[in-house]
């Protein structure tokens, strides 16, 4: 479990703990995987997070949208449910987020967590919600390279909007919350490739696996490629072929040259297509952490076409001006995204906003 720390609340610690951030993602020793080996159920791990600013933000004075509610902070004591003298409202919502922070994001500036202000706080919610998108996804990628055949995490949903470890919100129809829980960009990476029957993974050094853990063979390629920030450009590194029993636990290893390939100026593109084309997943993968990336600064905007499409949905089209990573859009409407947290180069995107009963165009819009 990667527990909150670095603020005095009911839960976590209030000394600043860092952890490494496992980026790029060091691979275990090949060795045989399936069934018929040795395995394990992993039960279970985890990693914290706040809500979106969306779900957050009804449930807080506006002086208090900050992640330390912008008060003096609160004298925390005892074991695992800590007991909390003062009057700072974060200190209620179970477990911090700075050391999340701080791992992914650099140590923050002077002030910047104790800041308040609706800016702020969706820029600190983004961050914590994308340091556990990114700590969750290097543990469960390490852990499909071993014949572990069961992966649980702790846990799928939050019971109300706090610093808790699910990766959907809290889903009660209240103000500002999503029936069924709004997808944190952590679920959203689970979608894409993380849990993706058939995924390959590279890490350091250029290690990498494809698994394929659903019940039918696969046959079909994996293309490798590396977009470059500064750029947007795209090149091809391998296309490897790929034939694959049915799982679980399906796996095969191979090597890519990364000799002149640069983590900080660059990421890594997984793809896994079979036979008649069809994607697979899509595995979008850092081999450095955010602080350290090279990056352009990038205008992003996002476009609500004016009528749904046959099934319901309704185009969303993303622009940006240069290259942005992990691109993540909210909104008060009742549905999910098709994609997102995703990359995006100079240019644009579509996804689809898939509504919960009824669209509500303006709202999204909004």
């Amino acid at each position: 479990y990667q527990h909150g720390s670095g603020f005095a609340a009911v839960n976590g610690a209030s000394r600043l703990a860092l952890f490494p951030p496992n980026l790029p993602i060091k691979l275990p020793d090949a060795a045989p995987t399936g069934p018929a080996h040795p395995n394990v159920f992993a039960s279970e791990f985890g990693a914290v997070a706040m809500s979106s600013f969306e779900s957050m933000a009804p449930t807080l004075a506006p002086k208090h949208w900050g992640l330390h509610a912008g008060q003096r902070s609160d004298n925390c004591s005892g074991g695992f449910e800590r007991r909390c003298e003062g009057e700072n409202v974060m200190a209620e919502r179970n477990y911090p987020c700075d050391n999340m922070i701080e791992v992914y994001f650099g140590r923050a500036p002077a002030g910047y967590l104790d800041a308040t202000g609706e800016a702020v706080f969706r820029r600190q919610l983004y961050q914590c919600l994308l340091a556990q998108a990114l700590n969750v996804k290097s543990n469960i990628e390490a852990r499909r390279a071993r014949n572990e055949l069961g992966i649980l995490v702790w846990q799928l949903n939050e019971i109300w909007p706090t610093g808790g470890w699910g990766s959907l919100e809290y889903g009660t129809p209240v103000a500002g919350q999503v029936l069924g829980g709004r997808w944190k960009p952590l679920h959203y990476l689970y979608a894409r490739s993380v849990f993706a029957d058939v995924v390959a993974v590279c890490g350091e050094g250029g290690a990498c696996y494809v698994k394929n853990d659903g019940p039918r063979p696969v046959a079909g390629r994996i293309a490798v490629r590396a977009l470059e920030f500064a750029s947007g450009v795209v090149t091809p590194l391998a296309a490897v072929a790929v034939a694959l029993p049915a799982g679980a636990g399906a796996s095969a290893r191979f090597e890519i040259d990364l000799s002149a390939f640069d983590g900080s100026t660059h990421l890594l593109i997984a793809e896994c297509i079979d036979d008649s084309g069809a994607v697979l997943s899509t595995n979008e993968m850092l081999f450095a952490p955010p602080s350290q990336l090279q990056l352009p600064t990038a205008v992003v905007s996002a476009g609500v076409a004016e009528a749904p499409n046959a099934d319901g949905s309704i185009d969303v089209v993303v622009s940006a001006s240069a290259t942005a990573l992990y691109v993540v859009l909210t909104s008060l409407a009742q549905g999910r995204f098709s994609d997102n947290a995703f990359a995006l180069p100079p240019g644009t995107a579509t996804v689809r906003f898939l509504p919960t009963g009824a669209l509500d165009r303006s709202l999204l819009v909004s």
